[in-house]
């Protein structure tokens, strides 16, 4: 049989459709099928590539999904991070430090870790960790020009530092 679109070579590629109900039949020889920009109907992604490359030896390429980054020393996703719960190693933070930093200020309430106070040792912490929250809430204020607020808040601070000095607290 000779290929329907040039008429000249054997035809050794059949390609079959079917739509509403009724089958259409194309046979091609190798050349017109290699040439063949369009075709009139959908094949599945994986399969097409293999029969090309199987039939003609080719080797399509399909376009590739971005890859998602992974850790260089654990080899773990982000994905698999959000599904397990946990980071695979320390490098982690820093490989996925744009995608954590919002996910631990929503968890943690900050960016930073704070730690756990000591008991014996938790006055005189508490009251360091205080006075510097209140001294970038009075930076805050000032920048707004909220002067009444700023002023209230600089008046915390010197009661806190007035303690500080007075009293020796568990330092």
């Amino acid at each position: 049989m000779l290929c329907q679109h040039c008429q000249q070579r054997e035809a050794k590629v059949q390609i079959t459709k079917t739509e509403n109900g009724e089958t259409h039949e194309v046979y091609l020889c190798e050349v017109c099928a290699k040439q063949a920009k369009e075709v009139s109907f959908i094949f599945h992604p994986v399969i097409v590539p293999e029969f090309l490359q199987a039939l003609f030896g080719l080797n399509p390429k399909l376009p590739e999904q971005p890859s998602e980054k992974v850790c260089p020393k654990c080899g773990i996703s982000f994905s698999k991070i959000t599904q397990a719960g946990k980071l695979g190693c320390s490098t982690c933070y820093e490989t996925f430090e744009t995608q954590l930093e919002p996910l631990l200020r929503r968890i943690h309430g900050g960016g930073q870790n704070v730690g756990k106070i000591p008991a014996r040792r938790g006055i005189a912490i508490k009251s360091r960790l205080e006075e510097r929250k209140l001294k970038e809430k009075l930076q805050l204020l000032i920048q707004q020009e909220n002067f009444e607020e700023a002023a209230l808040v600089r008046d915390q601070i010197r009661k806190i530092e007035q303690l500080k000095g007075g009293e020796q607290l568990d330092t």
